[in-house]
């Protein structure tokens, strides 16, 4: 008979790890989009901002791309997700949402400046990013899951939220 640490040790061999708590909780984050006003339609681009020497970082990106898959109905729309080493932000036109994975500290400042400049909604799990004003939304799942806007992150980026939407939420 195994052990369930047995099982365990197995799972983390075959590069089935439990996930991180720091992850994103996709379903969640993507949902976050068809509350944006004016409601988006069609095909929504979205950023994965990753640090391709971070392994937490990659780690994260690869869950949001499970996650999303080959696009995930939200609303009216569908989002489609592309990797985007953070050191090749520069702009993020051409993108409606970026999700800011762990690692990323150090580049959270220049990341909001970029989406401030493309009216971009950034959403991530680092519950710093949103604290520190960098990133608009943050979905955290630890200990229980809660959605975080940060208002002046909000605002800088040109980003509003329907009133049903804000009720559900806390904001910063």
């Amino acid at each position: 008979m195994l052990k369930p640490w047995t099982l365990a040790v197995g799972l983390v061999a075959l590069g089935c790890a439990t996930p991180l708590a720091a992850e994103l909780n996709v379903p969640i984050a993507v949902r976050v989009v068809s509350f944006i006003q004016p409601s988006p339609t069609g095909v929504v681009s979205a950023a994965i901002l990753y640090d391709p020497g971070d392994a937490a970082s990659e780690g994260e990106a690869a869950s949001i791309e499970r996650g999303v898959g080959s696009g995930l109905s939200v609303g009216r729309s569908v989002i489609r997700t592309r990797r985007v080493p953070v050191s090749a932000i520069g702009t993020l036109s051409g993108f409606r949402v970026a999700f800011v994975t762990v690692g990323l500290r150090t580049e959270q400042g220049s990341i909001a400046v970029a989406a401030n400049r493309s009216s971009v909604l950034t959403i991530s799990s680092d519950r710093s990013c949103v604290q520190n004003g960098h990133c608009v939304v943050g979905v955290t799942a630890s200990p229980k899951v809660q959605i975080t806007v940060n208002r002046a992150a909000a605002r800088a980026a040109n980003i509003r939220f329907g009133s049903a939407f804000l009720m559900l939420i806390k904001e910063i």
